[in-house]
């Protein structure tokens, strides 16, 4: 069975990412106490595989610490990209797999040298929180349906419409 097998949450740019327990998902926004939550930002959430951090360790030689991919929720027994469009409940929480979440230079600096190439575009999803809610380690993780209705795919167009304007917005 597919299940969540670590969380982190990063508090401040440019800071270490913290392992949790649990932490609190809001509808529409993200981790409560993460900087990189937002309301109507793309990617409210980001899941990556630990097959993935497994495989990267094995090919870079080392183990690489918890939390390194600055991915927020790191999950078990379901491939990610494969479920790309698809609804994914993580214990309570209902969320829509949206998109990839490339490999980023960052990797380099989080990981180590050569994680980025060992990553081989496996850098994990980005989804966004459609019903929120507590998350624990070891939640269990289900797909919901690949069907999402009229309003789920305009809301989705808006959020990313929206998610640009901001990031345009912040670079004038």
């Amino acid at each position: 069975m597919a299940g969540v097998v670590s969380i982190h949450i990063v508090r401040e740019k440019k800071t270490p990412a913290e392992s949790c327990d649990h932490v609190t998902i809001r509808t529409n926004f993200g981790i409560e106490g993460d900087y990189r939550s937002g309301k109507y930002q793309t990617g409210q959430i980001t899941l990556i595989e630990s097959e993935v951090m497994d495989m990267v360790s094995r090919e870079l030689g080392y183990e690489i610490p918890a939390g390194a991919s600055r991915r927020q929720i790191v999950v078990r027994g379901i491939l990610l990209e494969e479920s790309i469009g698809y609804k994914l409940r993580l214990g309570s929480v209902l969320v829509l797999i949206e998109e990839r979440c490339k490999p980023c230079n960052n990797m380099e600096v989080m990981i180590g040298n050569g994680a980025k190439d060992a990553m081989n575009g496996q850098g994990g999803v980005r989804c966004r929180v459609i019903k929120g809610g507590d998350l624990h380690v070891s939640d269990a993780v289900t797909v919901e349906s690949s069907v999402c209705s009229r309003y789920e795919r305009l809301s989705g167009l808006c959020f990313k419409l929206i998610s640009y304007l901001i990031r345009l917005s912040n670079k004038a």
